[in-house]
This record gives structure tokens, sequence and C-alpha cells, in this order.
């Protein structure tokens, strides 16, 4: 019979001892003999040179362990901002999480983005409170954070003493405020309980655990557990709370089914696929359909990680995560098989900034190209572009640490030199009116393809929406469905050079030809008479924002609220709490680009700053925020259609 197998991912604000705990977690099960040290560059799973350099996780790595029967698969994820495109992939095939944070820091901002993204996918979690044996350590106050600042129901399932030893819930002095205020919590969620807890009766019995359990996979309560990771302090009790954890899995099917969750490149194995596998066993040698590709995919190859190895292996069990070798285009988030549901991974963290990649040497030109193709195809969140006619090279970056990550990548994965300019901002651009764009595509023959579209402003943050209210019997709806294929395309730069958004598209009339019309007529034609009446109606350009939110002692608001004046920012009016201030506001990503730095100089690095996307808002227009358009513009009619036609070759063509 195979094991029960549970995958939990390790997330934290970066610092807050995720892989060490990982290790501790190896060695607590015997998985490992020998603990590895962040500092130096040895633990299991950081297997990048940089992560070693610069004791910082940047790719997720996963390593299994057995825990009493119990096979648990841990994802160790990074914890700075920069990467937190890594987490987003790998929360969506995690059963339960536990989310790492500092005694001694507390609640940091990254630590509040986290749980947002948590709340959203709905995930078991067990929060850990590492670093009880270091100076400053404030136990009582975090614990208060999270019931404050992260609005949580917690349960301390342990409460460390003067000499950080554990006591266990079940003997812990009951006065104590944060076992008080524990119970408190779980008397609120059941009558008996309650009934109990107005008594003076409570105890933490059978019942009560029970109770405690049930709360916590219904993600009402969550448990808590006291720790030092360095010294294995509180890592058997977290291997006991996360066995008892369900799986996420209700997929009931005898078919193959699994998810992809990382792709990488292997120098021997080539292209390699995580993959979580949802029903039935998963073979070497099997093949199983991608809905995306609609076809079916060969695993060339089966291996799974062993402890920092490749080892290759036969069959993958219903749960487990794996690796499979193959030759196909998959891509983060991939369903493969036919019956699990349609939850493609969403980045939780936009980047709004673009940067230029360079070759140093000419002729790393084309290996820098392929370089950037590899490394697209296993992160998606870079958005590569190559403007094939400007010979430049576009990514797309959440800060500064990831440009010096792909600096580090090409140079030691890739042996290419390169340079990466400063970050620019990305802006974007919606319609001013409401305008027509008509297009008549019809020479040279044989072609035939004629459309008026309506363009109007959509509403703020709405993207593109478009209707057709053009019959079947003037244009096929097989063409219809290439129109709208073709839309995305049209859209891509607009007339002062960026994504047109927001925007509300409306087929009026149109008309093919029953002889000279095909599907590539209607595609090349669309982004013509898209851009047409995108011209016609004018645009808007639109900037990033950010949405703020500041802790800080009250002394210091005074000197942060004059701060964030000089920014123009949007300011809301502060609350307090004890000497504690909360502020809340938006402000342009162009002023505030640099403003952490700004802040943690104000508050001597004791404040917290969050900053996150808020999205997209009206900007003034200078020419300095408009940009030429890179590649054949579809409102260059003659050229355009030489280029999707193959005579004229300055871009990937449409077809």
């Amino acid at each position: 019979m195979n094991k029960k197998v549970l995958n939990i991912g390790i997330i934290a604000h970066v610092n807050a001892g995720k892989t060490t705990l990982t290790e501790q977690l190896l060695y607590h099960s015997g998985a490992i003999h020998q603990l590895g040290n962040v500092d130096k560059g040895s633990t299991t799973t950081d297997n990048l040179e940089l992560e070693k350099e610069r004791g910082i996780t940047i790719q997720n790595t996963c390593v299994s362990f057995e825990w009493k029967g119990l096979k648990i698969n841990i994802i160790d994820t990074p914890g700075h901002a920069d990467f937190s495109d890594e987490v987003d992939k790998a929360l969506h095939v995690l059963d339960a999480v536990i989310l790492l944070i500092s005694a001694v820091d507390g609640i940091q901002a990254h630590t509040l983005s986290l749980w947002e993204n948590l709340q959203g996918l709905k995930i078991p979690v067990l929060i850990f409170i590492n670093k009880i044996d270091r100076d400053g350590a404030a136990i009582e106050k975090v614990f208060n954070e999270l019931e404050n600042d992260l609005g949580i129901k917690g349960f301390c399932l342990n409460l460390p003493d003067e000499s950080h030893r554990l006591i266990p819930i079940s003997t812990a002095d009951k006065s104590e405020p944060i076992i008080a205020k524990s119970f408190e919590n779980l008397a609120e969620l059941d009558d008996d309980i309650l009934e109990k807890y107005i008594e003076e009766t409570l105890e933490y019995d059978t019942i009560v655990a029970k109770k405690v359990t049930e709360f916590t996979h219904k993600q009402v309560l969550i448990p808590i557990v006291f720790g030092a990771a360095k010294l294995g302090i509180g890592t058997e009790e977290i291997a006991t709370i996360i066995s008892s954890f369900p799986s996420k899995n209700t997929l009931i099917s005898t078919r193959k089914n699994a998810k992809v969750f990382k792709i990488e490149h292997h120098a021997k194995f080539g292209k390699l696929a995580h993959i979580r596998v949802y029903s039935d066993s998963v073979s070497s040698k099997d093949l199983i359909y991608c809905k995306r590709l609609n076809c079916e995919v060969k695993i060339n190859q089966l291996s799974q990680n062993n402890i920092g190895k490749l080892v290759p292996i036969t069959r993958l069990n219903k749960n487990d995560i794996g690796i499979i070798a193959i030759s196909e285009n998959l891509i983060v988030g991939d369903i493969l098989g036919e019956d699990l549901l349609e939850t493609p991974v969403q980045n939780t963290t936009t980047s709004v900034l673009s940067v230029q990649v360079k070759a140093v040497a000419t002729k790393d030109y084309q290996a820098l190209a392929k370089a950037l193709q590899l490394l697209d195809a296993e992160n998606p969140a870079l958005h590569f572009t190559w403007y094939k006619s400007e010979k430049e090279f576009h990514v797309h970056v959440l800060g500064p640490l990831q440009s010096e990550v792909l600096i580090h990548t090409f140079k030691y994965r890739f042996g290419i030199e390169v340079t990466i300019n400063p970050p620019s901002i990305i802006y974007k651009e919606t319609p001013k009116s409401t305008a027509e764009g008509f297009v008549r595509y019809w020479m040279p023959k044989p072609c035939w393809a004629i459309m008026t579209f309506k363009i109007s402003p959509g509403a703020p943050n709405s993207g593109i929406v478009y209707s057709s209210s053009v019959g079947v019997n003037d244009i096929s709806q097989k063409y219809q469905n290439e129109i709208k294929r073709a839309i995305p395309w049209g859209l891509k730069q607009g007339i002062k050079g960026w994504e047109v958004t927001d925007i509300i598209i409306e087929l009026l009339k149109g008309e093919e030809h029953t002889v000279h019309s095909n599907p590539g007529d209607f595609l090349l034609a669309t982004p013509m008479g898209i851009l047409r009446g995108v011209k016609n109606a004018g645009t808007q350009l639109l900037e990033p924002y950010y949405q703020f939110e500041i802790k800080a002692s009250q002394d210091l608001l005074g000197s942060i609220q004059s701060s964030l004046v000089k920014l123009n920012a949007q300011i809301e009016a502060p609350r307090f709490s004890d000497n504690i201030f909360h502020l809340k506001g938006t402000v342009t990503v162009e002023k505030a680009m640099n403003y952490t730095v700004t802040f943690s100089s104000l508050s001597s690095g004791k404040g917290r700053l969050k900053l996150s996307i808020g999205g997209y808002q009206p900007c003034e227009f200078t020419e300095d925020k408009s940009q030429d358009y890179r590649g054949v513009n579809p409102l260059d009619e003659a050229q355009w259609i030489l280029h999707n036609r193959g005579a004229f070759k300055a871009d990937e063509r449409l077809r």
C-alpha cells in the first residue's frame, strides 16, 4: 500500500530561518546525518552558487523525509520579495504551509503579503515563531501582532520558559496571557468548549486536542509553535502537527492527472518539469494529455530529488512530487490529464519595472537570446521580449536583487557576460474617447478581411473587454475566433508605445469572401483595425502606483508624513494604538521607487513599510514617457502585410 504523502511549503520574510528549519526537519527525521549551515553555504536546499554565496534562497527546492509512516515533501521557498513569483508557483501544489515569523523582528512587510496570498488560496497554515533564543525576542508582542495585524485566531501549542525550554499547552499555566487567549479563541468556535471555558473547567485533553485539529483543518484556527530552528527547538512539534494535515487533493479519477509547478533545464537531462500527481500513478514512458498543447506528452524519464541529487524512479504515486524529463514545450501551470480543473498559476506580485539586458561581447548576441528564451520558459514572469529590428532584449523584474541574480546566472550558467540597465517604469495606455477603426485587407489576392471596430474607454483595471455584433452569415464563426485571438496582438503597443488596457472593443461590421478569405487574413487584419481605432480615439497615459501600509513609533509620524508629502502621496488619516501609528495611502511608483531606503533611514530600521502594486492610474503625459514602436507597426500597412506574409522579418509573425 502506498504511503500517505503531504506537500508542505515553508514561507517567510527573508532571514526568518526557513532553510535552517528545513535542515532541522531533515536531520530530525533521519533523512540527513549532518546539519547544513546557511552561513557556510552547505545546506541541502540551496544549490545555486549565488544562494550559497549570499545565504539566501532564490529558487524553490523540494526535499523529502518520512515521519511515522508518512512521506512529507517540503518545498523551501525564497523569502526575498524580488522572488515572490517562485512562491506563487509553489503555493498551488501545496497541502499546507509553515509560515515562519521571527520572535525578534515580528511581522514584517513581506509577511503581510504572504498572508494575503495564503488567505486567497485557503491553504491550512501552521505558524512557527522562530528565534526565541535571541536577544530581543518578544513572544507576547509577536502573538498580539498575529491577532491584530493578520486578524487570526491563534492557538499556541507550547510556550517557552525563561531558559527557552518548551512547555506543552497541556501543562502550561493557563493564566499566562498567550495561553489564556488561545483557549478563548478556541471557545469562540465551539459551544461545548465555551461552556467549559466559562465554568473555568477547560483543560487540554484529548477532546480539546481533536477540536483544535478540526478547526485547524477548517482554517478558522491557526496553530502556533514557538521554537529556535538553529537549535532544533520545536522541530518535533512541527513535524507532529504537519503530519496531521489532510491532503487538499479531492480528485477521484482512475486516469493520470498532474500539474506542472516548476520548469528548469539540466545539463545532462535537458528540460525538466516538476509536477504534483493528483490521481493514479505516473510512470516513465507514459503518455499524458496536456490541455494547453492539446496533445499527449511523453515522459522520457522520471526522477525525484533525493537530498540534492536526481534519482531515477519508475513510478510516481498519487499526491507525490517528482520531476519528468520532456521534450514538449510545457510551461509552469500546465495541466496534465483531463480531469483537473483549469487553475493556472497567477502571479500575485505584478512587475511594473523593465530592464534591458545586453551582451558585453557582440558575438554573444545569439547565445544571449537562447539563454533568455530558456529562462523565460522556466519563469514566465520575466515576460521576455525580443525586439529583433532594434536588437534589444527586455525582461520584467521585481527589484534590483533579481537583476543581480540574472547577471550571475548568465555568467556562471551560460558563460555570457552581460550588463543590465537600471529599471524603467512600465506605463500603459487607455483610450481617451470613443472612435472607430476600419480595415480592408483584400490586396494582394488571394485574401479578404473587412472589419469595423468600435473602440471605447473601459473601467479602471478592467483590462480588455471584447464583443461582436456581427452575425456568422457575414463573418463565419471560425474567422471570428481568429479575430478574438488576434486582439491582444494589436494592443501590445499603443500610439505612445505602451500596452493598451482598460479598453472596450466591439466588432460592429465586417465581411468575408467565400473564395478568397482564410483564417490568416483576419489574424493579419485585426491588429490594423484595432490600432487604427485606438489612434482615432487618442490615448491617456497610465502609470503604476503603490498602496502603502506603515507601522512605526508615534514619534516618527511627523517626519514620515513629511517624507510622503514630498512624494505627492495620497495619505489617509493615521490610526493609533499604544505608542504605534498605522498609516495607509497611495503613491506613484515613479516617486517611490527608492522610498524603502528613505523609510529605513527615517525609522532606523525599526518601522514597517509594505508596498504593493495598487494598479494603474491616469498621469500627465510628457515626451520622455513615450517610446518608439518596436518592430513592425500595424499602422504601417504595407510593411505589416509584407511582414506577416513572410517577406519582411522584423519580429515573430502572427502565423
